[in-house]
């Protein structure tokens, strides 16, 4: 059988779906993964062996948020709220979803797939399916994207679906990452258990070597770099000097070399898959990207989040809410909280506890026939 895979660029919106892709590729079905390339973005998913298509070459990814924030200022100056954050979502990702249609139309009429299965703020392969007459399977990414979002995604590209004279069709299924005692009330998405995929390296010796205090893990992911620069680290870094632990600081495609006047006890690296990291750490802080949050969930560290906008809100209230994280407003930061973190034994039991919980979900592996079953 033939699946094409459709994510929105960037690793926040693609690494989540690369476990999904392999176990489709290991019982025997040929896989495409249709995306675009997003500027400063240099680990792309043709390093996990996959066969991908830049479906929007010369689109700028990258500048389509600065694009929708020059057209609304006031929408650019609101960004901490959710709503506002929800709207810029949507609005960002059918733009992305109209920059990759015509790429990705062209390569499914020639490839003819049986199935499609897209992330949730993709408007591509709800078209495309719609198209070929095939069904689709929506790919979580999250916690929880509500449906209502997707279907404003469709609703901005109409002129895009009205052009090919179809209409969105209701997905066939839905795929949920969130360990059982996370999963919105109201989700009706088959559980899969979440695995990390966060690209290949080589592991630096002082990784496992021994420690005598603490670690923190400290990332703003792969976007946020690229939007704040090397300012953008200061709020989650705020009281590290007073802490007697060790933070190891990812910076993404950044040189570390601009980071002046870090404390002795912070260590900036430019890229390390992060559940590596994870696994020998005791805490992280964060910005509260998908990726990073599901990530840190299945190590089972406490986490301190600074949500900046879009999903990294309802991201940091589920992990609040579970009881193993707690959400931080920037500039609130300090050495009190950072110790809490580390000797908050409540949390790191309960983070503990879901780490465990998020195994007991089928693999994908396990999902597998049931979504070959969807194409008939």
């Amino acid at each position: 059988m033939r699946v094409l895979f459709i994510t929105s660029p960037g690793v926040g919106h693609t690494f989540q779906t690369i476990p999904t892709v392999w176990a489709f590729r290991a019982a025997g079905h040929d896989v495409i993964l249709a995306t675009g390339h997003y500027r400063g973005y240099d680990e792309t998913p043709a390093r996990a062996g996959l066969h991908v298509v830049d479906v929007a070459p010369g689109l700028d990814f990258a500048g389509v948020f600065s694009r929708i924030c020059a057209r609304d200022p006031e929408l650019a100056a609101n960004l901490r709220d959710p709503a506002v954050a929800d709207e810029l979502a949507v609005r960002i990702f059918a733009e992305f979803s109209a920059g990759m249609l015509y790429g990705t139309m062209t390569l499914a009429e020639r490839w003819r797939p049986d199935l499609v299965v897209h992330t949730p703020l993709d408007g591509t392969g709800a078209l495309v399916a719609a198209k070929l007459g095939v069904p689709t399977v929506i790919h979580a990414i999250n916690f929880d994207t509500p449906l209502e979002m997707t279907y404003g995604v469709y609703d901005r590209m109409r002129p895009e679906f009205e052009r090919f004279g179809v209409t969105a069709a209701s997905p066939a299924a839905m795929l949920d990452l969130a360990p059982p005692s996370m999963r919105a009330s109201n989700s009706s998405g088959w559980p899969m258990r979440y695995l990390p995929y966060n690209g290949g390296g080589v592991l630096p010796d002082w990784l496992y070597a021994p420690r005598k205090r603490p670690r923190i893990t400290v990332t703003l992911g792969s976007v946020l770099p690229q939007m704040l620069g090397s300012d953008g680290f200061r709020p989650f870094l705020a009281g590290a000097s007073e802490v007697d632990a060790e933070f190891v600081l990812t910076v993404g495609n950044l040189d570390p070399a601009e980071l002046r006047g870090l404390p002795p006890n912070v260590r900036p690296v430019k890229w390390l898959p992060l559940s590596a990291l994870l696994a020998v750490s005791d805490a992280a802080v964060h910005h509260g990207g998908a990726g990073t949050t599901l990530t840190t969930v299945e190590a089972g560290v406490p986490q301190l989040i600074i949500p900046q906008t879009q999903d990294q809100f309802p991201n940091s209230e589920a992990v609040a809410k579970r009881g193993i994280g707690l959400p931080v407003q920037p500039g609130d930061l300090d050495a009190e909280r950072l110790h809490g973190l580390l000797t908050n034994d409540a949390m790191r039991d309960a983070a503990r506890q879901v780490a465990t919980e998020m195994r007991t979900s089928p693999p994908a592996a396990e999902l597998v026939p049931k979504l070959v079953a969807l194409a008939g």
